[in-house]
Parts: C-alpha cells; structure tokens; sequence
C-alpha cells in the first residue's frame, strides 16, 4: 500500500521533531553540565569540630538539577537533590542548618569526615563519577588543617583532584555558629582563585618512551613560586613527586623507564609557602 501525506502534514511533522530534539539537546545540558567538589570543610569550625560541610560548583552556563546525583563520602551514600544556578554554589551542611548560620544549606547529610582522611566522589544519574576529592593523598587530606579549623579549597574547577588542586583555606568573613570567622568560602568563591596562576604543561606527541623532555610555564606574578612535578600510573589513586624546586619555566628531563608501561598522569603544580597557587595535569602513555 502506498500513502502520499499532505505537504502541510510533512512540515508540521518536522517541526514537532524538531522541536523535540532541542528539548533533549536542551534538557541535556541542563543536567549534564561539569559539576565539581569546590571545598571540604573536613576540620569543621572553631565553634565545633563536627561543624562540617561540603561546598559544590556548577562550572557550566546552565542551572543543573541534581535529581539522581549522589556524594560518597568513602562509602557512605548521600543522595543530593535541589538545582545548582549556572556558575553558582551548593552548600552541604552536616547535621543540621547552624554550621553556617548566615548561608542557607542546599542539603543537611549525616556523615562525619575523620581528620585520618576519606575520598569523596560525586556521581551523576548515569552513576558515573564526574568529580572526586583527596583520592591519593598519601596521609589525612592533600590541604586543610585541623588545629586552625581551616578547610581544603580547591584552586580551580579545571584542574584534576590531586597534588596540585588543593589549598588550605585563610580566614574569610563568614561566621561559624559562635561568631567566629571561618577559614574558608563555604557558598562562595574560594579564596585560592583570587591569587590563582595559570600553568601550562607540555607532553611529547604520541607514546612516551625512554627519554623524554616535559615543559611548562607558569604565568603572571612567579615571586616566590616553585614547581613541582608529581606522576601517578593507576588513575590517580596514588602520586610519586618526580621533581621540586623547578623554576617557573623551564623543562625537565624525564626517564621513562622508571615508571610502569601503560597510561600515566603528570601533574605540575606552582606552590609558595601556602600551598599550590596553580596547576595542570596532562595525561600520556609509557611504551618502553
């Protein structure tokens, strides 16, 4: 059987699909978009230790509704909820709405941070890990400090969980449950962006084998600043440092054959005496 369809039918019908497709291009965007762990107030506050909370950032242009995304905390599950503004932040308070009294909390969770250290992992409705916090850190936390109460910033959504992201926090204007002022920016921007460098790593094209040379540059104000070079052969799950004392640009030359066959990270950090000011990690591949 053959069926001729109306012009005027066809061209409805293309609309309605249209129109269909940029809803799910749309709809995709809203809820996909690069959402990371910003800042871990794993020391709590002066007025309390078990004080904690948990900051996220939505990096994208887009408010993302977090139906169906979860934090692990190690391997507790706690289920998020709520929608994230575009550029915006999402405060997690433990136990109740008073750890930061003057900021209203997307979330309260039950869970404690212990000061030996946990990995946190943020996972989308997909139940794929989008972000992660302190995985590899060799001992407690890659930044914070438990007898200042200060809490672990990371220095840019763009930079990887890992040696070079993480800063302890300086005092804020935020107040905690007793009027105290906060070492850190719970639901706002971390203080280690303002004094954020941008740094550049390059890796050789194509597989690294035998002797390679890896180059970078820090940029802006480099008083104080040196450079750091850490690899990792298991994802990220644990951090070798290669090199320290590095100027800010210059480059190094590395033997690949002190590291396993297979995909590695390098990641390159610019630290002064507080902690890294900037980073990049670049991914490759030893075939020796």
């Amino acid at each position: 059987m053959h069926i001729v369809c109306d012009s005027h039918f066809e061209v409805i019908i293309v609309r309605i699909l249209l129109v269909a497709m940029l809803s799910l291009v749309i709809v995709g965007a809203a809820s996909f978009g690069q959402v990371v762990i910003s800042e871990v107030g794993w020391a709590g506050t002066v007025a309390s230790g078990y004080d904690e909370w948990i900051e996220l950032y939505n990096d994208s242009d887009v408010p993302i509704d977090l139906s169906g995304w979860a934090l692990f905390l190690g391997e507790k599950e706690i289920p998020l909820s709520g929608v994230i503004p575009a550029h915006g932040f999402y405060l997690m308070e433990r136990t109740d709405d008073t750890t930061i009294p003057g900021i209203a909390a997307g979330l309260i969770y039950k869970g404690g941070m212990a000061n030996s250290g946990i990995a946190l992992r943020l996972v989308n409705p997909s139940e794929i890990t989008v972000d992660t916090a302190n995985v590899g850190a060799p001992d407690g936390w890659w930044a914070g400090d438990a007898a200042l109460n200060a809490s672990m910033e990371r220095i840019s959504p763009e930079i990887r969980d890992g040696p070079v992201a993480w800063r302890t926090a300086t005092e804020a204007g935020t107040m905690d449950a007793e009027g105290n002022r906060v070492r850190g920016t719970p639901g706002a921007e971390n203080g280690a962006t303002a004094i954020f460098l941008p740094v550049s790593l390059a890796l050789p094209g194509g597989q690294l084998s035998g002797t390679v040379e890896l180059a970078w540059e820090v940029e802006g104000n480099v008083e104080g600043i040196e450079v750091r070079l850490f690899a990792s052969t298991d994802a990220g799950r644990s951090w070798e440092l290669f090199a320290e004392g590095l100027p800010p640009v210059g480059a190094f030359e590395l033997d690949t054959t002190a590291l396993a066959n297979g995909a590695v990270l390098f990641a390159l950090g610019a630290f002064d005496e507080g902690g890294p000011r900037g980073g990049d990690v670049a991914a490759g591949e030893i075939a020796n």
